[in-house]
């Protein structure tokens, strides 16, 4: 489950956005903890009141709103999930609710937020950084950190453990392990951060642009469209966020992989012209572009590691 889940923990800001950054596997898991709901509620008035805990819950990710006087002892509220994100000792497994918080209080999982020293207050994120904006890499660290882990380790017992304990479990320890094992950490804490210069925030604004007109279009024409040109859209979109969060990492193959996809959306819009109606054109330019900076990049990097050397 919290390999799943640690993908909409793992940034380090708390905003709206923070709401929508969920993994794509956890409904594959979630559903074993609602099944008993199914001898109790029918299944339309469980799947209404679903939608209704999602919706509920994007308006508490922000740090705006401050503490809610009596409220915070009854609804969840962005305070209290404050500290659900947070990294803290305090906050650790704290605040589990949606939508009610009053569960937390009547099982002992309840933390207020602390608010009277500034060392107090809550550092989001994870007790152990990703320190990478790598889609593919955010989504399934942990399932690889859980695979090595029970390889790992030695015994059988241990190895089950492992799957279904909780994270911090360690041989020796707990069932959810001990908070004086994870590191002690206090406000201010540094940040996940690479500089880079402004036009790559431009470009990135850009293609994410294009990212999500793709996905508005493929969206409302999933009917029609064939399975190729979904699959195409599909690859589109991870290669664009993928490529794109190297950048921002700098990473040294970054500008490589962006000039393969620039050059690969290049060669597909010359295959469907037709495929933006008038826009295409425009979007064909706006990738040859993007390749011919790429490309010229790479190259002045290239001569400057030459002249290096030599």
């Amino acid at each position: 489950m919290w390999a799943a889940h640690q993908v909409h923990h793992s940034s380090e800001d708390y905003n709206l956005s923070t709401a929508l950054r969920q993994s794509i596997l956890q409904s594959y898991s979630s559903w074993i903890f609602y099944m008993p709901l199914a001898l109790f509620v029918p299944p339309p008035i469980y799947h209404v009141h679903q939608q209704f805990n999602l919706l509920y819950q994007f308006w508490i990710h922000t740090e705006t709103i401050g503490w809610l006087g009596p409220l915070e002892y009854i609804i969840n509220t962005p305070s209290a999930h404050r500290v659900h994100h947070g990294r803290n000792r305090y906050c650790i497994d704290k605040n589990y609710g949606g939508t009610f918080i009053f569960f937390d209080i009547l099982f002992g999982t309840y933390e207020a937020e602390k608010r009277d020293h500034l060392r107090d207050k809550v550092v989001f994120g994870l007790l152990h950084p990703i320190e990478s904006r790598n889609p593919f890499y955010i989504q399934f660290c942990h399932w690889w950190y859980i695979i090595t882990t029970i390889w790992n380790r030695p015994g059988l017992t241990n190895k089950l453990k492992t799957l279904v304990y909780g994270p911090g479990w360690e041989p020796g320890t707990p069932r959810l392990g001990l908070l004086a094992n994870q590191p002690d950490i206090h406000y201010p804490q540094p940040k996940y951060e690479t500089p880079v210069p402004m036009w790559y925030s431009v470009y990135s604004i850009v293609h994410f642009a294009a990212v999500s007109v793709v996905n508005q279009i493929a969206h409302e024409n999933r009917s029609t469209l064939s399975q190729f040109d979904i699959m195409v859209s599909i690859i589109f979109i991870l290669a664009t966020l993928t490529c794109l969060g190297s950048l921002f990492d700098k990473r040294w193959y970054a500008p490589y992989l962006e000039l393969l996809r620039c050059l690969a959306v290049s060669c597909f819009l010359l295959y469907k012209l037709d495929l933006f109606q008038g826009f295409t054109f425009p979007v064909l330019i706006m990738f040859t572009t993007s390749a011919v900076i790429f490309a010229t990049i790479i190259l002045r990097h290239n001569s400057a590691m030459t002249k290096k050397v030599e």
